[in-house]
């Protein structure tokens, strides 16, 4: 998700002469959507919005970013689609929550750049537009378009996304349960796990095992500290997805390895330079659950999450916990589809 470059496309025809109008007059304000209200982004910064947003573009980390839209009943305002490369297979959830995203327009890249297209975007007259790059969303504010940042590195991102989302879309109500739903299961896991002592606790790493990377740092320490685990990999990273040898692996040798997928779960068992692994002898490799986005990632799906993770760390404390069960009412009560036990299976990657 993070963005390593800005490489935009320029503007021609009628559309350069209303980015020429848009520089020179400082703000897009679209016929009937007066801007109303100033609001501040996830990222600090101040953004003019309609009193109401009817119109919602998410230009940069666009799969996160319609989990959170989804997730604050504002799925319908979603107007663009999801960028080529995301389309079915681990994805298809985002179809299933938000259908229009499968055909809608494309407004950028896939990640990490998730380069924004300046024409794409203005054809859409958005009321907002979401990003997760403040440089991102200061490029698009010099050119009038109505950006808000929402930041995913600190520990406490995904709570503070939906109330700063939530206000700015007429959501507070929505956003205050999600929130309250994500404090009594971090509070339900911390409570299982309290009475472990510090050198008891579960050591897990999340990985990618193809290209060997740590992904998303600071989600997945965040995610097994709170299910009562210790982080594998040494503090002070200096990176969100920093690329390690297998002889760093073996030396962190984590109890509980989470991978990105099924496959990764395979190829991690039968790769002989991972026989030695604490996890591999254990047979403790998981893929980890993958809905509108990677549990681990930047999605409000951290609210399930921290209860998959306690069941994964410790399967004999949760061993009456039923996921399926606790997935079907997470997704009916906020993501507003009845899934069968089938699909929600899938999407926690059970057999």
């Amino acid at each position: 998700m993070r963005i390593t470059s800005l490489a935009f496309r320029p503007l021609r025809g009628r559309a350069g002469l209303l980015a020429a109008t848009v520089l020179l007059a400082g703000s897009l304000v679209w016929p009937g959507s007066a801007l109303a209200r100033r609001v501040t982004d996830g990222c600090g910064r101040a953004v003019d919005i309609p009193d109401a947003v009817a119109r919602v573009v998410t230009a940069g980390g666009t799969p996160s970013l319609n989990a959170f839209l989804v997730a604050l009943g504002k799925g319908g305002e979603i107007v663009n689609g999801l960028p080529q490369g995301l389309h079915g297979g681990q994805w298809k959830y985002q179809g299933v929550f938000a259908p229009q995203v499968t055909t809608a327009p494309v407004v950028s890249s896939m990640g990490p750049s998730w380069t924004p297209d300046l024409e794409a975007l203005m054809a859409l007259r958005a009321d907002l537009v979401l990003v997760e790059s403040t440089a991102t969303a200061d490029m698009l504010s010099a050119r009038g378009f109505p950006a808000y940042c929402l930041s995913w590195r600190e520990p406490t991102a995904v709570s503070r996304a939906l109330a700063d989302l939530g206000d700015a879309l007429g959501a507070t109500a929505r956003a205050k349960a999600l929130q309250a739903a994500f404090a009594a299961n971090l509070d339900r896991v911390a409570r299982a796990t309290a009475d472990i002592p510090p050198d008891k606790r579960v050591k897990a790493l999340y990985i990618r095992a193809s290209g060997l990377m740590i992904p998303m740092v600071s989600t997945a320490r965040f995610l097994i500290e709170k299910a009562g685990g210790t982080y594998a990999a040494p503090a002070g990273l200096s990176l969100e997805h920093p690329r390690i040898s297998p002889e760093q692996l073996l030396a962190w040798d984590p109890d509980v390895l989470l991978v990105f997928n099924k496959k990764e779960v395979n190829e991690v068992l039968s790769d002989p330079r991972y026989a030695t692994l604490s996890a591999v002898k254990r047979h403790a490799v998981a893929a980890v659950p993958f809905g509108m986005h990677g549990y681990t990632h930047f999605t409000p799906e951290q609210i399930l999450a921290v209860l998959w993770m306690g069941k994964t760390l410790y399967p004999k404390r949760f061993k009456d916990m039923d996921l399926v069960a606790e997935a079907k009412d997470f997704y009916a009560r906020f993501f507003g589809r009845e899934l069968t036990d089938g699909q929600v299976r899938e999407i926690l990657r059970l057999p």
